[in-house]
């Protein structure tokens, strides 16, 4: 602190910034004390020639070049240096002029002034050095008094001029001292001023602290966190009431845990990644944020969003680890719905890209294939021609017929949920067979079920994957073989239902087995249909929880096998 502006100050201790008003203080005081030096041998210089005295002159002069030093010093800011040399100066001084001076001429009485001021001075630095300098005027005041040290005869004073200095000499010593307890009093009340203001900052700091406490919690309690201590000199975590809620434990469960069974609760996962970000952190000390999976008291795994900050002891060694946990369950199944929401868009949209060329071309097909057939037909005016071309067309519509109903198949099957039904497999797979006994007449239709089976299923989609894959085994065999045929099976394992449909025809080549559930996927160019057919079985069979594969030879026929639950 500089203080207040002056000249006098500015002239005692320089025109530099003093931080600390302790500091400053004393060096105030430091070159106060320096000037009262100055002004006394001032003040003698004068009076001594006055009363005929010429002696101590030098003594004087000498006692105004140390004050001017002193000052210098401490303008300086050689603050220890420039009181000690003070403090030491003022004492040899008055010893001198002790032993020199009229034993009745009241020199004696700067002793008491060197001693207050050597306990305030240099008691400033040490409390030794202020007893010391306390002390020292009293030993040198008891050695000038007993012990004849005057290098030269005393001078001859008359009784009045004795008087005159002893009075002088008494009100300087007097003021002097006064002075000093002036300085003592001001600092004891600036003391008791800092205190009461110190009072009230604390009761201030008190009110905002229990403040803040009561704002932490209301946060805390309204963020649902769960708070933790981890000590990591003693391997113990203490953990909050809110981290037990959420772990699922109850209030009467352990507030200390040991470190190691976190290693037990975090899931095997996430623990690597943990111990990496600890290891990290401990180094860096940075806050870190974390999410992660920890099992509850039920045994159950959950997401928290794991957050700590590190606190160093005073080696500068890591010691604790403040975090919180906050339940992120409900979000991250939210995230893992979006992303499969999203993946699924994706797929939607390439497929639609996929269907919209596609479907154009195969229902562009059979139109223009059906307006040639018109155009023609309108030419000929013979029954048979004619007779010949109707039936073409009834072809063209029956392929455009069959391509939209695959559509509404997929449409329905996208939108819809499932329907769950108690279904009798044996007549299910009958009716299927029935339908389509004006197209696969020619061929052989095997059922051969060993049990009755009844399961809860959506019978509608299972239709439609029944439909599909024998419309598929009629088209793709092999009509000029002596037992065409299409054999339906099934079985019950554990809690699905395995189905099974065989054929004798063409067969599939074992390059495009992976490639057959594609959308619009045609094995060779000879292929029928608009490529859609397994593509919608593979999807009804997931939307449904089913997997389907297959074995086939070329030449030999193929074996479609799909499990559904039960």
């Amino acid at each position: 602190m500089a203080g207040k502006r002056s000249f006098f100050r500015d002239l005692l201790v320089g025109k530099d910034f003093i931080p600390s008003r302790l500091e400053f203080k004393y060096s105030l005081l430091r070159g106060q004390f320096a000037v009262i030096i100055f002004l006394i041998g001032a003040f003698y210089c004068i009076l001594d020639p006055i009363n005929g005295v010429y002696r101590f002159l030098p003594g004087y002069l000498l006692m105004i070049a140390m004050a001017v030093i002193v000052v210098w010093l401490n303008r300086k800011k050689y603050y220890t240096f420039s009181g000690f040399l003070l403090l030491a100066f003022a004492n040899a001084i008055v010893f001198v002029f002790c032993t020199n001076d009229h034993p009745f001429g009241g020199v004696y009485f700067f002793f008491m002034t060197c001693s207050v001021a050597g306990l305030i001075l240099a008691g400033n630095h040490s409390t030794y050095a202020g007893l010391a300098f306390a002390t020292l005027p009293i030993v040198l005041g008891y050695i000038a008094y007993t012990a004849d040290l005057s290098i030269l005869p005393p001078p001859s004073y008359d009784p009045q001029v004795i008087r005159i200095n002893f009075v002088v000499n008494f009100v300087i010593g007097l003021l002097s001292n006064i002075f000093i307890v002036s300085f003592l009093i001001n600092r004891n009340q600036e003391s008791e001023e800092s205190l009461r203001e110190s009072e009230k900052n604390l009761i201030q700091i008190a009110k905002d602290l229990e403040v803040s406490r009561e704002r932490f919690a209301l946060a805390v309690q309204g963020s649902n966190a769960g708070i933790y201590e981890w000590n990591i000199h003693k391997s113990t975590t203490y953990v909050s009431k809110t981290w037990k809620h959420l772990m699922g434990y109850s209030d009467s469960d352990p507030d200390v845990v040991p470190t190691e069974k976190f290693s037990e609760i975090l899931h095997p996962d996430d623990l690597k990644k943990m111990q990496a970000i600890m290891e990290t952190h401990t180094k860096t000390l940075a806050p870190y944020q974390n999410e992660l999976r920890m099992k509850t008291k039920q045994g159950l795994y959950r997401w928290f969003l794991d957050s700590g900050t590190f606190k160093v002891d005073e080696h500068g060694n890591v010691a604790t680890l403040v975090g919180s946990i906050v339940d992120i369950e409900d979000r991250k199944r939210a995230e893992e719905e979006i992303l499969s929401k999203n993946i699924q868009l994706a797929k939607t949209n390439e497929e639609l890209d996929r269907f919209v060329y596609s479907a154009s071309h195969d229902m562009r097909a059979p139109l223009s294939s059906l307006l040639g057939l018109i155009n023609i037909s309108e030419k000929t005016t013979n029954p048979e021609e004619l007779h010949s071309y109707l039936q073409m067309m009834k072809g063209r519509i029956r392929t455009m017929e069959g391509f939209i109903r695959e559509v509404t198949d997929y449409s329905r099957n996208t939108r819809l949920d499932l329907t769950l039904e108690e279904t009798d497999l044996d007549e299910l797979i009958r009716g299927v067979a029935q339908n389509l006994a004006d197209v696969t007449g020619k061929v052989r239709i095997e059922i051969n079920l060993t049990e009755k089976i009844v399961l809860l299923t959506d019978p509608s989609r299972l239709k439609v994957i029944l439909n599909n894959l024998l419309s598929n085994a009629y088209k793709y065999h092999r009509l000029d073989q002596a037992d065409p045929y299409i054999a339906f099976s099934a079985y019950k394992s554990d809690n699905s239902v395995v189905i099974k449909i065989a054929d004798n025809g063409m067969g599939i080549e074992p390059d495009y087995h992976s490639k057959i559930f594609d959308m619009f996927f045609r094995a060779s160019t000879k292929s029928e249909g608009s490529g859609l057919g397994l593509y919608i079985v593979k999807e009804t069979l997931q939307k449904m929880g089913g997997t389907i594969w297959i074995e086939s030879t070329p030449g030999e026929g193929s074996v479609f096998t799909f499990a559904i639950p039960a």
